[in-house]
C-alpha cells in the first residue's frame, strides 16, 4: 500500500466516530459559510466606511480560504 493511501485509511478511520469524513467536511463548509456570513452581516451594519470595507474583505478572504481548504481535503479523501 502507498503511504498517501495509507494516510487516507488513517484520515477515514479517525473521522469514523462523527460520521465520516463527508459528514465532517459538510460540517466544515458549514461553519465557513456561517462565518462568511457573521462578517458580511456585521459589514453591512457598520456605518464606518474603512471598517466596514476590512470586514467584507475578510469575508471573502475567509470565503476563499475555506473554499481552498474543503477542494483540498475533498481531493485528498476522494476514493
Amino acid at each position: 500500500m502507498e503511504v498517501d493511501g495509507l494516510m487516507r485509511v488513517v484520515a477515514k478511520t479517525a473521522l469514523a466516530p462523527w460520521g465520516g469524513s463527508l459528514a465532517v467536511l459538510d460540517r466544515y463548509e458549514a461553519g465557513i459559510r456561517m462565518a462568511t456570513n457573521l462578517q458580511l452581516n456585521f459589514a453591512k451594519t457598520v456605518r464606518v466606511e474603512p471598517i466596514r470595507t476590512l470586514a467584507s474583505t475578510l469575508a471573502g478572504a475567509t470565503r476563499d480560504v475555506g473554499a481552498a481548504q474543503l477542494s483540498v481535503a475533498r481531493w485528498f479523501l476522494d476514493d
